[in-house]
């Protein structure tokens, strides 16, 4: 574990936390479509797929009105809303639930593996859905075996040429980008991927490194949280492998080649990593890169399918409180809010160390 000193700034916003997060991320599932090889859900190894006990964590539990009411507190304060999953096109009410988000003129942001988008397309248009953040890996080849159905490219490819219809119907385009995580399965073609954009008519893209935590790692993390919160600690097993799987010099020529390909193509920064933060990255997993405070305790929160509330869309292990019960508002300034707070500006956790979510806040 890390044990570090915050600097000045980071001093003044322990002490004058905002009034609410900049960011609530609203995961209204964590059912998916699909068994991407890096997710740390539904691969082999997630902690959803197979464990029972997990049920009720995948499905929807939370009432439609009480999403609605998050949705409201989120307006009056002025809180940037993003949609995700799981894969947030099989919530049941996902069209109900944009709508009314629309109805009050909330900017949206909302990310799928597109693979369903064609059903919604004309829906997504026609409410002016602001931003979809679509997941891509690769080719055609590679992007189907890291999602782990065959024929996932094909539908992609459908689902945005229907968005395309009905923007020309409507008149209104609707923002998009590319995020691709880089993995041990897909660094290899990470140069293809700005043709593969052009190919779907994509004009951002953002690259981010998959996240790895060997054994030791996760074990001291589950140690750590039980004895300071008595918190079973899970999510970790998602994200377990003892090595990221990458040749870093290989992957260095690839993103040389990604770059160098962009041509008019926008590459936007988040996590834009220097060649040698991210060969720190991918060859140890015990070292804080770039940075090792987290961003998220003083700027989002996540509210999970049962209504639990977290600071961490990747490690949603620490639940401050339930939506049913509290206001976001509340919660954002609970007891069990402060007291992670406290702990986590004071030292960077073993999972944190290969954790993309700190940056996001």
């Amino acid at each position: 574990m890390g044990v570090y000193n915050m600097d000045e700034q980071q001093v003044k916003e322990s002490q004058e936390l905002k009034d609410f997060p900049n960011i609530v991320s609203l995961t209204v599932t964590n059912r998916c479509n699909l068994r991407c090889r890096m997710c740390a859900q539904w691969s082999e190894e997630g902690y959803i797929r197979g464990n029972k006990s997990m049920d009720s964590y995948s499905g929807e539990v939370v009432s439609f009105e009480n999403l609605l009411k998050v949705v409201d507190e989120i307006h009056e304060h002025k809180a940037f809303l993003l949609i995700r999953g799981g894969e947030p096109l099989l919530y049941p009410r996902i069209v109900d639930l944009l709508a009314h988000i629309k109805s009050k003129d909330m900017p949206l942001s909302f990310e799928t593996n597109g693979v369903l988008l064609k059903n919604f397309a004309e829906s997504f248009v026609e409410l002016k859905v602001d931003h979809l953040t679509i997941s891509l890996d690769g080719p055609e080849e590679v992007h189907d075996l890291v999602r782990g159905v065959k024929g996932t490219f094909a539908r992609l490819r459908e689902s945005l040429k229907e968005i395309e219809k009905y923007e020309n119907k409507y008149g209104f385009k609707i923002d998009k980008s590319i995020t691709c995580t880089v993995s041990g399965d897909n660094y290899r073609t990470l140069g293809a991927v700005p043709d593969v954009a052009r190919e779907l008519g994509f004009k951002t893209l953002c690259v981010v490194p998959y996240y790895f935590i060997p054994e030791k790692q996760g074990l001291a993390y589950e140690k750590l949280m039980q004895e300071e919160f008595s918190c079973k600690a899970y999510s970790w097993r998602g994200f377990h492998h003892e090595e990221s799987g990458v040749d870093v010099e290989q992957f260095i020529e690839q993103l040389n080649e990604f770059k160098s390909n962009l041509g008019d193509l926008y590459s936007y920064p988040y996590m834009a990593l220097t060649d040698e933060e991210y060969r720190e990255w991918y060859s140890k997993s015990d070292t804080s890169v770039r940075q090792a405070m987290c961003q998220n305790i003083w700027g989002l929160l996540d509210v999970q399918p049962d209504g639990n509330v977290n600071f961490c869309v990747d490690f949603p292990d620490y639940v401050i409180g339930n939506v049913v019960e509290s206001t976001l508002h509340q919660l954002w300034h609970s007891e069990r809010a402060w007291k992670f707070r406290e702990l986590r500006t004071k030292m960077e956790m073993p999972v944190c160390y290969r954790c993309g979510a700190k940056y996001m806040g």
